[in-house]
């Protein structure tokens, strides 16, 4: 991992309006995301259940030891098994500034998008594929972790992809009668999780893991070359430093870089100082429509 002393990068990067109408930095949102990562970290550590940042947090941790400085939430994973113990950790320990929803907890939850919504209760967010997938949870919109489940697929990739299908072929069906219908899809989110059991119960022992394969539109971004990772370059989970915070993520961090995003997403060394290969115009917050950042109000 490269050491602390790269650039810190002081440009503005927008984080759109408000609910208001104002404008606001994205580094002050980040403050109430390292608030929620610490909690959680607390609440696992507390009832031993391992977790580790996850994509877009891991490239951050090892590009600039933090946040990525135009970035607008945290993903997180655990291993598929540790699910039920999460939840009860989660049930019990999390403390009253925070709410959670999931699956597990609440049938309401949308399988769809990441196993776990981890929110901060003072705060309001609608995100970008609100319309389509909707929150119909009760515990508001707040200011979110995304926590996703890793477990083990295919080595295969063809296989894997095949897998990944089973997901897809429903999310039409599914997000036409919960987001224009408002009917609870029970078949298929139902079908979705003993899928979802029975893959990774499958391939449990595989030495090829990724996050979960309900979720459908994992590639659906950009055509990646990789969407599972070598078992040892996820677990076990390591310790690193996210800011003066010891905080987990991937045993082998900068290889899971490389291979989710690729050599180029890598901060270089050049004449003695660390450049950030992104382009200015890429460097965007990218998750929210609108948002309140000091109560739940959602509008005027």
């Amino acid at each position: 991992m490269q050491e602390n002393n790269f650039i810190i990068d002081n440009h503005p990067y927008d984080l759109g309006k408000d609910i208001y109408g104002k404008h606001h930095d994205v580094r002050e949102v980040q403050p109430i995301l390292l608030k929620m990562i610490l909690e959680l970290d607390r609440v696992c550590r507390k009832n031993n259940i391992p977790y580790a940042l996850s994509f877009g947090s891991a490239l951050g941790l090892y590009n600039y030891g933090g946040f990525i400085p135009w970035d607008d939430d945290m993903d997180v994973a655990i291993d598929y098994f540790d699910v039920p113990r999460l939840v009860e950790a989660l049930k019990n320990d999390l403390g009253e500034e925070f709410s959670f929803d999931c699956y597990e907890d609440n049938k309401k939850f949308n399988v769809m998008i990441p196993t776990f919504k981890i929110r901060y209760k003072n705060s309001y967010i609608k995100e970008k594929f609100y319309y389509t997938l909707p929150n119909r949870c009760g515990n508001g919109d707040g200011i979110f972790i995304d926590v996703v489940a890793f477990m083990g697929v295919p080595e295969d990739k063809k296989q894997h992809r095949k897998l990944l299908k089973y997901a897809k072929r429903r999310m039409i069906s599914y997000s036409i009668l919960d987001a224009f219908f408002r009917i609870h899809p029970y078949k298929y989110k139902t079908q979705l999780k003993l899928y979802e059991n029975l893959v990774a119960n499958e391939y449990k022992d595989s030495n090829t893991v990724s996050q979960t394969v309900i979720i459908p539109f994992q590639d659906w971004a950009e055509k990646k070359e990789n969407l599972a990772y070598p078992r040892d370059v996820i677990y076990p989970f390591k310790e690193y430093d996210f800011l003066g915070h010891k905080i987990y993520s991937f045993n082998k961090l900068e290889e899971f870089c490389k291979l989710c995003y690729g050599e180029k997403s890598l901060k270089v060394l050049k004449n003695g100082e660390w450049i950030d290969p992104l382009p200015m115009n890429k460097r965007k917050a990218k998750h929210n429509l609108t948002y309140n950042l000091t109560s739940d109000q959602k509008k005027k």
